[in-house]
């Protein structure tokens, strides 16, 4: 066994002198020469293979890598372009918005109008009621209007020294007095609201006879001086006779967005009541001796 052993290393031996003697002095034995390429030529062809398998692969690795890199690198300037994309269409909106109101600021420069902003949402209650940035410090009472250029969103219902909360006009508890904004009718009814549903509101009291149609623009009455006058409120959608046939209901499509309200007025013009109520008191205290 041994004897094998030894006999098959020293024939690896032999063949490895002989290649080595081959690629070196291959010119001086030919005959070795050929045997040596007889049996090299298979092995360098594997050899070659696996070299160039192995190339390839590390070369597909890198190739990855770059291509990687190079997708980390577009989604991420995709990412900032979207970014600024937006910003850029926050900046658009928020022009729009400053530019309408500063229109419908001097188209109503008879009321004084203080600038606010939508701050937060009262939990539960239906999400009907909404704070304010701005409050008692800045001359906010109860009872005020809180409008938007393109119509009345709410009335401010609790004022806290620097915020406060406003109830929107499609709130259940809502009621305002509106009339029909055409010089041939006068018809005078209440708006109340519909709750959750802030795409429509409901205008009642119409009388039987009262000139209301599809297409008629609402606006506050006025009537009791609680709230200002002509403050629009939306369009008519439809009109149909209540359950007693005596008095009219109308669907009213709200001109303002009440579902995100955000940039808002708050009307600090004082109500009749409360300018009466003053000059009464003040008169008595003049009176006095």
């Amino acid at each position: 066994m041994k004897k094998q052993q030894f006999v098959t290393t020293l024939a690896v031996l032999g063949l490895c002198a002989c290649m080595v003697l081959a690629v070196h002095q291959r010119w001086r034995f030919p005959l070795v020469n050929a045997v040596v390429n007889t049996v090299l030529l298979p092995v360098n062809a594997v050899v070659r293979q696996f070299s160039d398998a192995v190339s390839s692969f590390r070369d597909s690795q890198r190739l990855n890598a770059t291509l990687q890199e190079e997708n980390r690198q577009l989604k991420k300037e995709l990412d900032n372009l979207r970014s600024a994309e937006y910003r850029l269409m926050l900046l658009e909106t928020e022009n729009k918005e400053l530019q309408a109101m500063a229109g419908y600021k001097q188209q109503r420069d008879e009321l004084t109008l203080l600038p606010a902003r939508v701050i937060g949402v009262s939990l539960g209650d239906l999400h009907e009621f909404f704070f304010l940035d701005k409050g008692g410090a800045d001359g906010v009472h109860p009872d005020m209007v809180v409008t938007t250029s393109e119509g009345v969103v709410g009335v401010v219902d609790q004022v806290y020294r620097h915020y406060s909360r406003f109830m929107l006009i499609s709130a259940n508890q809502s009621r305002m007095g509106v009339k029909v904004l055409r010089r041939e009718s006068r018809a005078v009814g209440v708006l109340t609201g519909l709750g959750p549903n802030r795409s429509l509101l409901q205008a009642e009291y119409f009388g039987r006879d009262d000139d209301v149609r599809p297409g008629d623009m609402l606006v506050t009455s006025g009537i009791g001086g609680k709230y200002p006058a002509r403050l629009c409120i939306g369009t008519v959608s439809d009109v149909d006779a209540d359950v007693t046939g005596l008095q009219k209901l109308a669907q009213v499509e709200p001109a303002a967005d009440l579902s995100h309200p955000d940039r808002v007025f708050v009307i600090l013009q004082e109500d009749v009541k409360r300018r009466i109520e003053k000059e009464i008191a003040e008169e008595a205290g003049e009176a006095k001796p």
